[in-house]
């Protein structure tokens, strides 16, 4: 690790300190070697102050121990019906699970407790059809689970609920998961599974609650994952910031999740978690850190603090989960009626997302607004780029405006000069 990856993690910690996390496991992952790698990540998170509850499910577990007995199953994931005997193989499989997953918090010295914190209800008849022992959750009590958390304690919350008159009801896990999470105005879920979402959603990795649940109804999804999707959109609807969904198999699953903008998952957000918006005088020292590295590398031309600080309203950024991760300069000369696309650049590990393309669509946007009728680059590394955004070269330095030609002149960097319309 280096001293930038190091910053970049360190500034996550002061705002989730005292926070509490909601982690969902599928029971595959609990059943699996990567489950050793998660208790190291969940023991972490406590020795930073962060809350944890853990959830689980135990669908695995429940068709294994259904096969071991030859009991025809009617449902394993608890969102289907649930006959008797399907009923007393899940809750001899979910208790041997959350006493497995007990003792393995124990053996990574982390105090934990299971909760009997499921009020539900039969589901009842769903689509013509009699869920059984099937339970829909009513609440949860969330003052049982805070007490424990008070108390140092992490909380396992098994899927089962019970009705009022004591019968206990097989629910589903993901469900449990969005309902403890809203409880306790968690500030973060986390669904994890064995298989990375990424596999079905590549093209996608940070989802509105909106987005999100338009994906869920086109019905392309495995049920999983959809189930997943779902409830963690229906999750930040209802006050929870972020939802995450990893696998289980990548390194250091949880933190790298966590503690990096961009994640090794899929995110759900209920608030502008990415955005371009115009530079302020607070983006100063982020600025100054970006393109210094920026200049290390010859990728830019050297500007110091007092530069950026004089031209701060020239400057858009990229944001993303509150850093700023990309940004580009319009200088506008108004003699000319000319705007120069300047400073363009995005932070390593956030590259091949689109920023670029947006920071420079913003540049032209703004150049536009200017009521520039040309935007112009000088770019040495970034030519081939701006080429694919419309630009062209031009060897005609005389193209520029005289003040900026002058500037290229002293500082004797062979630029090549890019010029296209300021509009579309």
């Amino acid at each position: 690790m280096n001293f930038s990856d190091l910053r970049a993690i360190l500034q996550y910690v002061p705002q989730f300190r005292g926070s509490t996390f909601v982690v969902a496991l599928d029971g595959a992952v609990v059943d699996s070697p990567d489950f050793s790698n998660i208790l190291l990540d969940l023991a972490v998170l406590r020795s930073l102050n962060i809350n944890v509850v853990l959830v689980h499910g135990a669908a695995f577990q429940i068709e294994s121990l259904g096969k071991k007995r030859g009991v025809e199953l009617s449902n394993v994931d608890g969102t289907g019906i649930t006959d008797e005997s399907t009923l007393e193989v899940s809750i001899d499989a979910i208790s041997r699970l959350s006493s497995s997953v007990m003792q393995s918090l124990t053996t990574a010295k982390l105090k934990a407790a299971t909760a009997n914190a499921i009020h539900a209800h039969p589901a009842g008849i769903i689509k013509g059809i009699d869920a059984g022992l099937t339970g829909t959750i009513e609440r949860i009590d969330a003052g049982v689970l805070q007490s424990f958390i008070e108390q140092d304690i992490l909380p396992v919350v098994p899927p089962l609920g019970f009705d009022a008159d004591g019968q206990t009801l097989r629910v589903n896990s993901d469900a449990v998961a969005r309902e403890v999470a809203t409880a306790l105005g968690a500030a973060k879920m986390l669904f994890v599974s064995t298989e990375n979402p990424r596999i079905h959603l590549a093209e996608e990795r940070q989802f509105s609650s909106e987005n999100a649940l338009t994906f869920v109804k086109s019905g392309s999804l495995p049920p999983g994952l959809a189930s997943k999707l779902n409830h963690g959109a229906h999750a930040t609807r209802d006050g929870v910031t972020r939802v995450h969904m990893i696998g289980s198999r990548s390194d250091d699953a949880l933190l790298a999740e966590l503690f990096s903008n961009e994640g090794v998952g899929v995110m759900i957000y209920s608030d502008d978690y990415r955005q371009i918006r115009k530079a302020t005088r607070s983006d100063v020292d982020e600025l100054y850190l970006l393109i210094h590295r920026a200049m290390e590398e010859d990728q830019l031309v050297t500007r110091t603090r007092a530069e950026i600080i004089s031209h701060i309203d020239d400057y858009i950024v990229m944001e993303v989960d509150g850093n700023v991760v990309g940004c580009v300069a319009v200088h506008f000369y108004p003699e000319e009626t000319q705007a120069e696309l300047a400073c363009l650049f995005v932070k390593k590990g956030h590259t091949d997302q689109g920023y670029g393309r947006a920071l420079v669509s913003a540049a032209i946007k703004q150049s536009g607004e200017l009521k520039a009728e040309q935007i112009f680059a000088l770019s040495t590394q970034a030519a081939g780029y701006l080429e694919r955004e419309g630009f062209k070269r031009i060897d005609n330095l005389e193209k520029l405006p005289q003040s900026r030609r002058e500037r290229w002149k002293e500082n004797g960097r062979n630029a090549l000069l890019l010029i296209r319309a300021a509009s579309d």
